[in-house]
């Protein structure tokens, strides 16, 4: 895929088509809740978005930390640019995590495999549910 010149030229440093680069634009701390909450921005010119697993562990690995206490919320795609932004909570602890972070946020930053069984095991439990109600 060829890049047209005028874009090549107005790329930040370092940034370059082709290869895939991770700045942290935000970095907040919020003690109330134990975390640090991020904003970082992912160039990936001439390359499709990575996946929030992919995603999570590059910002693990940047931030030394391990995968489970890092939450992707939300990946913003800005069409055209081969730009995105990455809203990530980096818990002190993975547990606190898993507390705060909603159900289906979790389920999001799981292996498909994995979140599939967790989501048919509430299916299960809501069929069982509601049989003991008729």
């Amino acid at each position: 895929m060829s890049i047209p010149e005028n874009l090549v030229k107005i790329l930040p440093e370092g940034v370059e088509p082709g290869k895939i680069v991770y700045k942290i634009v935000e970095d907040r701390r919020n003690p109330l809740l134990f975390r640090r909450e991020l904003m970082v921005e992912i160039w990936h010119i001439g390359l499709p978005t990575p996946n929030r697993l992919e995603v999570r562990q590059k910002i693990a690995e940047m931030l030394g930390v391990e995968v489970d206490r890092v939450f992707i919320r939300h990946i913003y795609t800005e069409f055209g640019w081969g730009k995105s932004k990455v809203e990530v909570h980096v818990y002190d602890n993975a547990e606190i995590g898993k507390k705060i972070e909603p159900l289906y946020i979790q389920l999001r930053n799981m292996p498909k495999e994995e979140a599939d069984k967790i989501r048919e095991e509430i299916r299960q439990k809501k069929a069982q549910r509601k049989k003991k109600k008729k």
